[in-house]
């Protein structure tokens, strides 16, 4: 795959739209699942029998570290990479980064894989990007990582899950988005790149008007507290400009999260059909019963949320369209 213009194409120039979920943080699925990468694709296979598999999975990887007042969850099985201003995580289940790739990350992927899915490999941090140690971890992880993944052709790489740098402009951003590509393109130098943006990635458009490279698609996290009108605006003023892959999206149905929660029984739908109008790609967010806001309402992972309802007739409806294996 490669981006020409607005779109994603294929090596035939056919335009791809890419449509899926997110796994939860995968050394989670591997230490709760007996330690062992059986956890993560027991998942895998709980996702397809429910009829949200998509052709698109993303994979988060969390951090040794959490920066942000408890954001990202701390993970039990982290990649061990961080040392900033909070060492309260502390893993159960420690293992030294090559371990990780290989117990953890690689067969997650290549399980992935052997189902015909893309992967995202996502570095999952929530903190400030311009500031701190975070956008160095991600380098550091990055330079392991990226390489070992190059000659994969279904897997996209998110240098960084959520700037938060909600003051920052993106020409302060931008310098260090490209430090993350181009020690990505160092090591794989093919593969599409997400590009994130300043507040939680609300502003695409900033980062599509002044691209930080080339082979890009830039990203949008939206859930119904944030999808305001200037948000809106700046999806499209980067679908104008290159693809956009909505790379976590979700909802919770008269929750408690005034973030994630809305008492619109449409909103979803809405939603879909903004996204299909703008001819984006997408990974809802996420595939667990309490990881919020959560696709199924029981442990077995058997039945599906409101939410999970809307993620899998959308993906029914477009299952055979604009995608290519």
């Amino acid at each position: 795959m490669h981006v020409e213009g607005t779109a994603i194409k294929d090596p035939n120039g056919k335009t791809i739209v890419l449509r899926g979920t997110a796994l939860i943080d995968i050394g989670s699925l591997y230490a709760y699942g007996g330690n062992s990468s059986a956890g993560i694709t027991a998942r895998i296979d709980k996702i397809a029998a429910a009829g949200l598999q998509g052709h698109v999975i993303r994979v988060p990887v969390y951090p040794k570290i959490n920066y942000n007042a408890g954001y990202p969850t701390c993970s039990p099985l982290p990649y061990p990479v961080g040392s900033g201003p909070s060492a309260s995580c502390t893993p159960t289940t420690p293992m030294t980064a090559a371990d990780y790739v290989s117990k953890v990350l690689k067969p997650a992927v290549d399980y992935a894989t052997s189902k015909n899915l893309y992967v995202i490999i996502d570095f999952h941090q929530i903190d400030n990007a311009t500031t701190g140690t975070s956008a160095a971890d991600a380098t550091t992880f990055w330079t392991d990582v990226a390489p070992k993944f190059a000659s994969y052709n279904n897997v996209i790489y998110e240098p960084f899950n959520e700037p938060i740098d909600s003051s920052a402009l993106w020409a302060t951003l931008k310098p260090v988005v490209q430090g993350w590509i181009t020690t990505i393109r160092a090591g794989a130098p093919n593969n599409i790149i997400i590009v994130p943006s300043m507040s939680y990635d609300q502003h695409p458009g900033d980062a599509a008007s002044n691209p930080p490279g080339t082979n890009l698609v830039y990203t949008a996290h939206v859930y119904p507290g944030n999808w305001s009108t200037s948000f809106k605006s700046q999806v499209a003023t980067a679908v104008a400009k290159a693809p956009v892959f909505f790379t976590e999206w979700g909802y919770e149905l008269n929750g408690s999260d005034s973030n994630l929660s809305t008492s619109s029984t449409t909103w979803g739908t809405d939603f879909e059909a903004s996204v299909d109008d703008y001819g984006a790609s997408w990974t809802a967010w996420a595939t667990d019963n309490a990881w919020t806001p959560s696709m199924f309402s029981d442990s077995a992972l058997t039945s599906l949320t409101a939410f999970g309802t809307v993620v899998k007739n959308w993906l029914a409806a477009k299952a055979s369209s604009d995608w290519v294996q």
